[in-house]
């Protein structure tokens, strides 16, 4: 049932999307003025081309576009913006944008086409991405309640700017850590002691394309947390789902430590050998 739940509501949201898209690009006559306000219309906007590409696929197509935009919905620049609208107009689906070749308002029937045809596509897209975050949130509780159970402390902040913001047996959720460029998120930073953090970040992966993604977001993560702090700060990976045995080569090769969500109890004895500064859980009763 929950699939179905899961489906129809992606299909209300992706309707939203290109209806939204449709009304903001003036029917997609006006697209590089559309592109200058927001990037948010690309997700819409591949979808309507022959045939739909994904980010990567579009960036090859378009090199100057920048995956994002999307995400942000920050705006392009006007040449960027004009660059990307010609892309998008040469490639696009001719068979459900005949307004457009024929220089004309489009009719009411030929929008409920390219809905139809294109809001299943997105759909997918956001199915996908609704039981991912919805895995990896449970992944994360997982680990939290892990840690609560023995006694660690859940610590607010919203920057790891020195490692003593991360005591030993104390974590945090969703913060941030200092990089020689810009702060990089981490969704749990667990205090070992003497000054060393665990960065863990929590992944499921639908296929194995969607795996190579997943795995280059940590290993950009490590990279820029070694950059800047070293060996003090050590990366972990909690992986679930479909995942590349080349991808997990790639995380042990960087010295990115690997844990499975279907085996906790291995991560809980790595964090028990590897803590250096073991905290009493109580304290002793004064004499």
């Amino acid at each position: 049932m929950s699939g179905r739940l899961d489906w129809d509501s992606a299909n209300i949201v992706a309707r939203k999307h290109v209806l939204s898209t449709l009304r903001e690009t003036a029917y997609l006559t006006s697209l590089e003025a559309a592109l200058v306000q927001s990037g948010r219309h690309m997700t819409v906007l591949r979808h309507l081309l022959a045939p739909p590409m994904s980010q990567d696929q579009f960036s090859l197509l378009c090199p100057r576009y920048v995956k994002s935009v999307e995400k942000t919905g920050r705006g392009m620049s006007p040449a960027v913006a004009g660059d990307v609208a010609a892309c998008i107009l040469e490639w696009r689906n001719r068979r459900i944008t005949r307004w457009i070749d024929a220089q004309r308002q489009p009719r009411r029937v030929e929008l409920e086409a390219l809905i139809r045809s294109t809001a299943p596509l997105l759909s997918q897209q956001f199915v996908q991405t609704l039981r991912r975050n919805r895995l990896s949130a449970k992944q994360e509780l997982e680990i939290t309640t892990l840690l609560r159970r023995k006694g660690w402390t859940a610590k607010h902040g919203q920057l790891v700017s020195t490692l003593s913001d991360v005591p030993a047996r104390h974590f945090l959720h969703k913060t941030r850590f200092a990089t020689k460029t810009l702060p990089q998120e981490v969704d749990i930073a667990c205090g070992l002691g003497g000054t060393v953090v665990l960065a863990m970040e929590c992944k499921v992966t639908n296929d194995v394309t969607n795996s190579i993604k997943r795995i280059n977001d940590i290993l950009k993560k490590a990279t820029a947390w070694q950059g800047h702090w070293g060996s003090f700060v050590q990366t972990a990976a909690l992986l679930q789902g479909v995942v590349g045995y080349k991808d997990v080569s790639r995380l042990l090769a960087a010295n990115v430590h690997v844990f499975w969500s279907h085996d906790l109890e291995r991560f809980e004895r790595w964090i028990d050998a590897h803590l250096t500064e073991a905290m009493p859980l109580t304290k002793a009763p004064q004499t």
